[in-house]
């Protein structure tokens, strides 16, 4: 399969604050990052409201070679959910609901009667996340859900409910569904009219909106969506266009307070102003949001991902490390859209990323320009020896991968090895255009985890589809043996001795 040669475009303005700001090693650690195929789209960072340093990787549209710019507009996900957050605090602010107030006052239907918005709003409520809608998908696989859809899923679903409010903490997108229905309620507009009116014009953001399936917008700017192969980055596939995604990219695209606004960088550094300006709040009201929950046991709500630890406020998250200054931030993740938006509102220093390809990294490589940006060595991830050995098998050779691998096998500070990713690797490349690498992936596997049924198993069904009828019922024996009742292993040793 050809490699696909992509491009880097860049834009670095050079300023007075360049000389406090370790500029060369943030562009080279993106740089770095881009030709490893874990960055794209578009960074900006800024000091004090004056841009600093931004960068644009990658494709806008790939099929077109059209490159991002600062007018790009880009999917946020889950950094929306400040949006909804923002627009709940104005209300009440201006006295119309009050945050320790049951949601069923605004939502009459809603038969939970124990849950606030306040729990909502920091994910505390006990709500389930988005799979209560899997029963209604069963029933119509074409719909389209909407948050009018949310209270009746909600209150007929066997799984709405995982612990007793404030009980734990515990994300939920649906929560933010139920916010965005509070704000129409109690506001009496659509909730993407609210937001334009209260939020996106006050602070100027003439780029923002929000973008459902139900809610067409015309924006020759928007960057397209890509999923990557996970053992060949460099190859993009659109996300909005494959099976696996259309339930979220379709059937859920309909629902909106937890995603589905889309904004570029520059934009989204007018909201970071005027929420320093308070143009959209009042100092003490972003204070309140910016202090962790507590839960019903005293303890601070919490959350995190690799190095890095925080805790969940009200739409927003804090780090925990305060050492160079409280940093408030939200991430958003979904096919073809990874974002991060970093607020240290000690220093007034912002980090911006928005990338419209699946790099599940980019959050934390937004921490480290933050650390970097403030002179502090980035934080180190370990490297997952299962995607090397993979990549490495199709860019240069299986002999190449196996050495490679055997070098870094003991380097457990700096690598991990998880048999499940190997897993998935090895199968999704033998089914997908590299049999051989993905064979060899596949038995590797089984003797790193000897102890595995699965692993024996995946093999297995790799040796019948090649034909290899002795050495799959040998292997089909090895997963009987460590798993006697494994029904497809029977079944599959039943069809090779037919």
């Amino acid at each position: 399969m050809k490699l696909f040669a992509s491009i880097l475009t860049a834009c670095v303005f050079s300023t007075p604050l360049l000389a406090q700001l370790p500029e060369t090693r943030i562009d080279s650690t993106l740089q770095a990052l881009y030709k490893q195929h874990e960055i794209a789209g578009n960074v900006l960072i800024a000091e004090k409201g004056k841009t600093v340093y931004t960068r644009s990787l990658g494709y806008a549209d790939r099929a077109r070679g059209i490159v991002p710019d600062a007018q790009t507009s880009f999917q946020l996900a889950s950094l929306s959910k400040t949006f909804t957050a923002i627009a709940i605090l104005q209300l009440k602010e201006k006295g119309k609901l009050q945050l320790d107030e049951p949601a069923k006052k605004y939502l009459p239907a809603f038969k939970y009667e124990g849950i606030t918005i306040r729990q909502l709003l920091s994910h505390t409520s006990g709500l389930n996340d988005l799979q209560m809608f899997e029963a209604p998908y069963m029933a119509d696989t074409s719909g389209v859900f909407t948050i009018a859809d949310l209270v009746p899923v909600i209150n007929t679903a066997e799984n709405s409910i995982v612990f007793a409010p404030g009980e734990k903490w515990k994300y939920s997108n649906s929560g933010f569904g139920l916010l965005a229905l509070i704000v129409e309620k109690v506001s009496g507009m659509p909730f993407q009219n609210y937001l334009a009116k209260n939020i996106f014009r006050p602070a100027g953001m003439m780029h923002s909106y929000v973008n459902t399936p139900l809610i067409a917008v015309n924006d020759a700017h928007r960057a397209k969506v890509y999923d990557y192969l996970n053992y060949a980055p460099w190859i993009w596939q659109k996300a909005d266009s494959l099976p696996q995604n259309r339930v979220e990219y379709h059937n859920l695209m309909g629902l909106m307070g937890h995603s589905n606004i889309i904004s570029t960088t520059g934009d989204l550094l007018l909201y970071d102003r005027a929420l320093y300006s308070h143009k959209l709040l009042k100092q003490a009201t972003l204070q309140e949001a910016f202090q962790p929950a507590r839960l019903n046991n005293g303890q601070l709500a919490q959350t995190g991902w690799a190095n890095n630890e925080c805790y969940y406020g009200l739409g927003w998250c804090i780090l925990k490390d305060s050492s160079q200054g409280k940093v408030v931030f939200h991430a958003g993740g979904m096919a073809g859209a990874v974002t991060i938006m970093l607020r240290n509102i000690t220093k007034d220093q912002t980090v911006i990323m928005l990338n419209n390809v699946t790099h599940r990294g980019t959050h934390e490589v937004g921490v480290n320009l933050l650390r970097l940006l403030n002179g502090r060595e980035p934080a180190q991830s370990k490297k997952s020896l299962a995607t090397l050995f993979a990549r490495t098998m199709i860019t240069k050779n299986p002999d190449a991968a196996l050495a490679q691998f055997n070098t870094h096998k003991t380097d457990t500070a700096h690598y991990y090895l998880n048999e499940r990713e190997m897993n998935i690797l090895g199968l999704q490349m033998f089914y997908n255009g590299y049999a051989v690498e993905g064979m060899e992936v596949l038995r590797l596997n089984t003797l790193l985890f000897p102890g595995s049924a699965n692993v024996y198993d995946s093999y297995a069904g790799a040796l019948k589809s090649s034909g290899k009828v002795e050495e799959a019922r040998m292997t089909c024996l090895k997963t009987l043996a460590l798993a006697p009742g494994h029904a497809g292993a029977k079944k599959m040793l039943m069809e090779l001795d037919q």
